[in-house]
């Protein structure tokens, strides 16, 4: 998978999320009320991204209706994305472009590869609001039925 960054301004960072050639999906992230709006399969959701916690280091992610739906973490020196009780580890790396790897258990083994954001550089920062925005995006992708089933199939071959 790789993200593209389609439109940038003060008020909005639209990404589109392809695997090969087919349009996945569509993140629209609005800094000012730290949200993100994703559209797939004619479903459209609303996110919101919050800093919770003392000195509001942990990065909390809430639906539509303010429940919370996940979190950014960091244990044993990884980091982690919690969603829907189910929790990932992500790398990433400096591959030209930025990469992102989202894996269970093993680093070696990545159940998401996603390629092309300069957001997924190490030396950028997990607290950019892009970041969390693009990474809650793949992992609620993860989530639909279809693609749900298709990771399953993955796993077990």
């Amino acid at each position: 998978m790789r993200w593209e960054s389609v439109l940038s301004t003060t008020e909005d960072q639209v990404y589109h999320l392809y695997k090969k050639d087919k349009h996945l999906l569509t993140l629209t992230i609005h800094p000012f009320s730290n949200s993100a709006r994703v559209e797939c399969n004619k479903q459209k959701r609303v996110f919101f991204i919050r800093k919770e916690g003392f000195l509001r280091n942990k990065t909390v992610l809430l639906c539509e209706y303010g429940t919370r739906i996940g979190e950014l973490g960091h244990e044993n020196n990884e980091t982690y994305i919690t969603m829907n009780d189910e929790r990932f580890y992500y790398s990433n790396n400096n591959e030209p472009g930025g990469e992102l790897n989202i894996y269970k258990d093993n680093k070696e083994t990545p159940i998401v590869t996603c390629k092309g954001a300069d957001e997924f550089k190490k030396d950028k920062k997990l607290s950019d609001i892009s970041h969390p925005g693009l990474l809650m995006a793949v992992c609620w992708y993860m989530f639909l039925p279809a693609m749900k089933e298709k990771t399953r199939e993955l796993a077990s071959v």
